[in-house]
């Protein structure tokens, strides 16, 4: 079974659900706003990226995961 990974819709889609905006998202990560924006664009991630938003975000990996697969 495949499954295709869409990084960029499962951040929006989790930042929306954790009412987290992409300013308060890169304070969190200590990265720039615009950073996260490029992103939310992206269909892929390594897991380290993965995890680290998570991290930021407060979410389980397999949360992301779940919400990141179409």
């Amino acid at each position: 079974m495949t499954y295709r990974f869409d990084f960029g819709k499962a951040l929006k889609e989790m930042q929306d659900e954790q009412r987290v905006s992409s300013s308060e998202l890169a304070r969190r990560l200590n990265v720039h706003r615009q950073q996260i924006n490029h992103w939310r664009g992206r269909k892929d991630a390594k897991i380290s990226l993965v995890i680290k938003v998570c991290h930021g975000l407060d979410v389980e990996v397999f949360d992301f995961l779940e919400r990141s697969i179409n």
